[in-house]
């Protein structure tokens, strides 16, 4: 069955990258560098944002729903979703004059509540629903932003938002209607004691996830300071190529944590882990192989002659892609025995190399400077877990 579900998630997340990979060819073609970076800089708001929402919305949901219920998660997270999003989206209208908060805001409620109802499918271990619901929001987007470029002559930034936004509703509709019979209406209500114990788990879990996705993204506003938006358009789109590559590893992962949060056996939980590890190690390097051999003329007639310049990006960006893939899985493993301290250092060391390196490398050798100190955070970051998982466990195993 674990196997069958990594499968399952995996041709589910093939198909997302397909549509992912049309809906960036479109920006990329008919918005150029410039328009690019602008959005690229909004959905790494919108991810900042998201990540706000999720200590009370996110995976502490997952972790406490089936030992208190979920009827008595749900209410807390809604109240939390509408407040955090309101400050924290004006917060960003404000940094980013570019951006209007009417515009952020109701983009990051909809994203929101849609990832929250998500996260239930895979706290009920209902991986297909999951694979389902996370394929059709891209391959909604594609179709709104193709008819509005092509059908409605709207190519602007504004129009693709709209589109995104549009996207995120009709899912969303959907997938309430389906996790409503996890709710008792009942118990449905706010427990003080229910509240502090989700937040306390929380809290350390998304200050890791916001730390990591520093690592992930600051560059791109280290680059907006030192280059311009054009450049970070070029090396959004190379991040986004080499991040495709963790699509077995994503998979991977989900399922793992889904069953580890439902195990109460701790060996069988070690021995997933070690097993998870192997299989995204094997498959991602596989995988990285195949990019590597892709022609430089591929990228630029697919996504423009703005952006032939990406596959020397890329092989900078390999070594870290490559021990993430592997590292999420250790990751994975912590989070899900709520052993949130580690997850907090390692996402902490690799973003003291984010921005010791970024001052330094990024004015010396521009996006080229920005590709290294991406893998070394991740590198960095990744030999931590690495060393805590089997230092916990056992001698390490690498056959």
């Amino acid at each position: 069955m674990f196997l069958q579900n990594i499968f399952k998630t995996f041709v589910s997340k093939v198909l997302i990258l397909v549509i992912n990979f049309a809906v960036l060819t479109l920006t990329t073609n008919y918005f150029g560098l410039e328009g690019r970076g602008l959005i690229s800089i909004i959905m790494a708001d919108l991810a900042i944002i998201v990540i706000f929402n999720n200590i009370l919305a996110g995976n502490s949901v997952v972790y406490f729903m089936n030992k208190v219920g979920l009827s008595r998660l749900i209410l807390p997270a809604t109240i939390w979703i509408f407040l955090s999003s309101t400050i924290v989206a004006f917060v960003f209208s404000v940094l980013h004059t570019q951006q209007s908060f009417f515009v952020l805001l109701p983009i990051t409620l909809i994203t929101s509540f849609l990832a929250l109802n998500l996260l239930i499918f895979i706290g009920k271990e209902k991986i297909q629903l999951f694979n389902i619901f996370s394929l059709i929001p891209p391959f909604l987007l594609l179709i709104f932003s193709f008819c509005f470029i092509y059908l409605f002559k709207n190519r602007t930034v504004n129009g693709y938002l709209f589109c995104y936004f549009l996207s995120q509703s009709v899912v969303f509709i959907v997938s309430l209607i389906l996790i409503r019979p996890y709710l008792v209406k009942k118990e449905i209500g706010i427990s003080a004691d229910i509240v502090k114990m989700a937040f306390g788990y929380g809290w350390k879990n998304e200050l890791s996830y916001f730390i990591q996705f520093l690592n992930y993204r600051l560059s791109y506003f280290f680059i907006l300071y030192y280059q311009d938006i054009t450049s970070v358009g070029l090396f959004s789109v190379a991040i986004v190529v080499s991040e495709s590559i963790w699509l077995m590893a994503k998979s991977i992962t989900t399922v793992q944590y889904s069953k580890i949060v439902n195990l109460e056996n701790q060996n069988g939980a070690i021995e997933l882990t070690k097993k998870s590890a192997k299989l995204s190690l094997y498959t991602t390097l596989a995988m990285l192989i195949v990019l590597a051999i892709i022609p430089s003329g591929v990228f630029g007639f697919v996504f423009g002659k703005d952006f032939s310049t990406i596959k020397q990006l890329l092989f900078f960006l390999m070594p870290g892609i490559l021990s993430i893939a592997v590292s999420n899985v250790y990751g994975h493993y912590f989070a899900a025995l709520n052993q949130m301290r580690v997850l907090i250092v390692k996402s902490t060391i690799g973003l003291v190399f984010t921005v010791l390196l970024s001052i330094i490398l990024i004015p010396l050798w521009s996006l080229k400077g920005a590709c290294v100190v991406t893998s070394v955070s991740y590198i960095s970051s990744s030999i931590y877990l690495f060393v805590a998982f089997y230092k916990r466990n056992s001698v390490p195993e690498i056959g």
